[in-house]
């Protein structure tokens, strides 16, 4: 009876061996051989026999082998199909559609062979990415989303990709879609969450827009790309008194950082507190003394106000000239400040027209007519009069 057992071992190792096809024994061995050209031109033969279409094993050896062509650094290798990450997904999913054993058995036996797809499939998508085929490097990032998912690998760097790509692709649902998973998994990628408030921004959807802004700012607080991006979302929302909270937060975590105060000062001036902006701009241009637009805001925010003085003092009755007096003498001081900066900030960008006649009508307005000349034949001279 023994003797029978082992018969009918052997009979049945034999059967299995030779259910192979003959063309599929051969892709097998050119594959172990590393005779990659060979092993395609077998599987492809094997793939056409009506048996092999049924056999999870053949759907794994092609697998395999388009594994390796994609992985190889061999550009003709490679050429001989340039589709090979895909047909290598492909047929992983065929083989875990028809191999019915045990889940935990099927990871375990094919997680090895699927890393080596997840590698090649990655390495495809840099590649395009490089190249600026973003359409084809989120496809190649997403067979490496999918071929973790097999495994029960979530891999959010891969996911982060696929939604980078497909934004600079201009696909914005793939976008959304994948930047809602990582945020739904609450993903350790910052840039994800003010990524999605933007896609929500465009979609003029404000309330989630700024949810999702907020959501950066609460989980990653010391941060200072996801809160400078969600203060900077908030303003451009017009919630600028959140944008102040989150630039308030920002100031203590990173004192020594000009855009902070910079935007620190955008946010106060449009909710009117002028003190509060003003000292905001002095810090930033303290801390960065070549940061235009803090320079230039800060010129434009000593404008305003000089205006804004002004156009009081225009509304004193006839009868108290003194008011009216320390008004105008006020808002000339106020305007007197803005010299500097628009000074400093002609200096440094010598062609801006706009600036330059910003800093001519305070000259005239001031009295200060000699400058004013100077500079209006700068301006016309640029203009090509």
């Amino acid at each position: 009876m023994k003797k029978l057992h082992v018969f009918l071992a052997l009979l049945l190792m034999a059967t299995t061996v030779f259910s192979q096809t003959r063309n599929l024994r051969n892709a097998d061995r050119e594959l172990n051989r590393d005779r990659l050209d060979r092993a395609v031109e077998s599987i492809r033969l094997a793939m056409k026999e009506p048996e092999n279409q049924v056999n999870f094993n053949a759907w794994f050896t092609q697998a395999k082998i388009f594994t390796a062509v994609a992985n190889s650094h061999s550009p003709e290798i490679r050429a001989l199909e340039p589709n090979a990450v895909n047909i290598a997904f492909e047929s992983f999913q065929r083989v875990f559609e028809m191999d019915q054993r045990d889940p935990l058995i099927t990871i375990a036996l094919y997680s090895a062979s699927l890393g080596n797809l997840v590698s090649a499939a990655y390495n495809k998508g840099a590649e395009l990415f490089s190249a600026s085929d973003f359409t084809g490097a989120m496809r190649a990032f997403q067979v490496s989303v999918n071929a973790s998912a097999l495994i029960d690998v979530v891999d959010t760097t891969a996911i982060f990709n696929v939604a980078l790509c497909a934004t600079n692709a201009g696909d914005v649902a793939t976008a959304k879609e994948f930047f809602q998973k990582l945020v739904d998994m609450r993903a350790n990628l910052p840039a994800a969450y003010t990524s999605l408030a933007v896609i929500f921004r465009d979609k003029n959807d404000t309330v989630s827009a700024g949810r999702y802004a907020d959501l950066a700012a609460e989980l990653f607080p010391n941060d200072y790309s996801a809160m400078i991006n969600a203060a900077s979302i908030h303003l451009m929302l017009g919630n600028y008194e959140r944008a102040s909270q989150i630039l308030a937060i920002m100031s203590e975590e990173f004192s020594d950082n000009a855009l902070v105060f910079f935007a620190k000062g955008v946010a106060f001036d449009q909710i009117g507190m002028t003190e509060e902006a003003e000292q905001s701009y002095l810090r930033a241009i303290e801390l960065n003394p070549d940061l235009f637009e803090a320079i230039f805001n800060l010129a434009a925010h000593y404008v305003t106000r000089g205006m804004v003085i002004r156009a009081e003092a225009n509304e004193v009755p006839m009868n108290e000239q003194r008011r009216y007096d320390e008004l105008t003498e006020l808002a000339n001081e106020t305007f007197r400040k803005a010299i500097p900066m628009l000074e400093k900030a002609s200096e440094m960008d010598p062609g801006n027209i706009p600036v330059m006649s910003a800093l001519r009508d305070i000259y005239v307005h001031l009295r200060m007519m000699d400058r004013a000349t100077e500079i209006t034949a700068q301006i016309e001279a640029l203009q090509g009069r």
